[in-house]
Order: C-alpha cells, then sequence, then structure tokens
C-alpha cells in the first residue's frame, strides 16, 4: 500500500514537471534565500513507533503499539509548512502535521490499561493520534548569496490521544466490553536553528533543528525535531524538495485523566513542492 502511494505521488510530480522546468529560474541567488515569503506542502512517508503506558494504583508497562496490535507504522501523511522575513534579520515558520496508528490483535500476553488487564488471547482493538503544529520565531547570524544560519525560540503545540477496547473478565468471573482513552495536549516551547547552504541558483541544501529537555506542568521529558533536505529550484518562484525528517518525543504524563508517559519516533522521507515570492 506504501509503495502504491508513493508511486502515485511521484508520477504526479512526473506530470506537472514539464511545465514548471519551462520557467527556470533567471536571478544568481537561491529562491529560499533571496525571497521573503515560503510555503511547502508535501506528503512526509513515516516509520512510526508508539509506545505509552496508563498508570493506575501502580505504574504499569508500556504498550508497544506496533508490537502488540500489528499496526502500520509506514502509512503516509501530508504536511505543511510557511516561512516569513521581516526586517532584515528576523523570520517566523509555522509547521503542521498529523500521523495516526490504529490495530486490532489477539493478545499474546497481559495489557494493563490503568487497573484494568486484558489478558492474554483478549481480541482487542487500540490506535493513537498525534497532532503538531508548530510555530518558531528566529534571527539570521549569517546571511548572503549562498547560506543563511540562524537560531530562535519556537513552540510544538502536541495533541497526544490514544484507546483501546475489548472484553475483560470481572471480578465476578463475568466478560463485559470495556473502553479506555486518554488525551493530552500542551504547548511545549523549545530552542532551535536553522542552515541553508546554496552551492547554485539552482540547489539548495536545507537543514533545521528544534530540541527540547524540560519540566513543564504536567509534562517532563524531551523533544527532537529535524529535518536534512535539499531543494531543487525549478523557476524563480517553484521549488522541488526531497528531505529526511525525524520527529521524537520522550515525556512522562501527570494529569488528572493521564498518569503515565508517551515514546514517540517517527522518521522517513519527506517530498514536496515550494513556493517563494
Amino acid at each position: 500500500m506504501r509503495k502504491e502511494k508513493l508511486s502515485g505521488h511521484l508520477i504526479a510530480l512526473t506530470l506537472v514537471l514539464p511545465s514548471l522546468a519551462a520557467a527556470q529560474t533567471s536571478g544568481a541567488v537561491h529562491p529560499l534565500i533571496e525571497k521573503d515569503f515560503f510555503v511547502g506542502a508535501g506528503v512526509f512517508f513515516p516509520d512510526k513507533n508508539f509506545t505509552l503506558s496508563v498508570d493506575g494504583s501502580v505504574p504499569n508497562e508500556d504498550i508497544e503499539f506496533d508490537e502488540v496490535f500489528k499496526v502500520d507504522d509506514n502509512e503516509a501523511t501530508t504536511a505543511a509548512e510557511l516561512r516569513w522575513r521581516f526586517g532584515e534579520k528576523w523570520s517566523v515558520q509555522a509547521q503542521y502535521w498529523r500521523v495516526s496508528d490504529g490495530g486490532a490483535s489477539s493478545l499474546e500476553e497481559d495489557v494493563e490499561w490503568e487497573d484494568v488487564v486484558f489478558e492474554k488471547g483478549s481480541n482487542v482493538a487500540a490506535g493513537v493520534e498525534l497532532d503538531v503544529a508548530r510555530l518558531f520565531f528566529g534571527r539570521r547570524f549569517i546571511a548572503n548569496d549562498n547560506q543563511e544560519f540562524g537560531l530562535g525560540l519556537g513552540v510544538h503545540w502536541l495533541e497526544v490521544s490514544a484507546f483501546m477496547q475489548g472484553e475483560i473478565f470481572t471480578s465476578v468471573g463475568d466478560s463485559e466490553f470495556y473502553r479506555g482513552a486518554v488525551k493530552a495536549d500542551a504547548p511545549l516551547p523549545n530552542i532551535g536553528g536553522w542552515y541553508t547552504y546554496a552551492w547554485s541558483p539552482r540547489w539548495a541544501f536545507v537543514s533545521r533543528l528544534d530540541w527540547l529537555s524540560a519540566s513543564i506542568g504536567d509534562y517532563s521529558g524531551g523533544l527532537w525535531n529535524v529535518q536534512a533536505g535539499v531543494n531543487w529550484a525549478v523557476s524563480d518562484h517553484i521549488g522541488i524538495f526531497g528531505a529526511w525528517n525525524y520527529f521524537g518525543l520522550d515525556i512522562d504524563v501527570d494529569k488528572s485523566d493521564w498518569r503515565g508517559s508517551v515514546d514517540i519516533a517517527q522518521n522517513g522521507p519527506y517530498l514536496g513542492l515550494t513556493v517563494s515570492w
């Protein structure tokens, strides 16, 4: 399924390339460095790993969703980003993507959710969703015709939700249907930086890194958001972008409706189009 989706996106991109290439870049500087406005949209093909625990009266073991429920960890997702430079040195950037996993399985071992135990052999369904919105304010410290380097502060707004449902055994030996669900959302501030190097008016290397390790309110842990790739300027305004993205989140949650932890890792290729002006 993943290969079919990827082939479809590549075919669509191949069809639009001839018309884009008809208007080649005429400037001496790559558009990503020269232009103040940038918008990008594309498809992210991450390998995903979701591990979480929902503690009850005692800490429970982590649940590895991809192994326990045989979920599809290679599903493609769309992503979008933008940047606006204002003044000579300042910029603001935004980014958004969403991923989800779900599956069902006959459990090979007992699984605990709060104080409820789904016993070995039970048929249980589960799912996890993650929404990420990123806002970043930066200042350029290096800016010339072929490179740009900057540092800044940002915030990731995260929304994580998960559920598990299936038959459980009661204290009197009967079975009943049970569904447990948790949800957490929070703004997590971070520091970060970016670097762009254009070795010609048409080709540029682009990289970005965001990092957090702190205890903030009901959450404590760390966050990494990394991107490295290449942009090909087909024209003065249109570019094709290919990159490798990594997003990692490892936090402990101490809320009234969710006490436990969540560990999420996503990494894989990103392919998209960019517009600069």
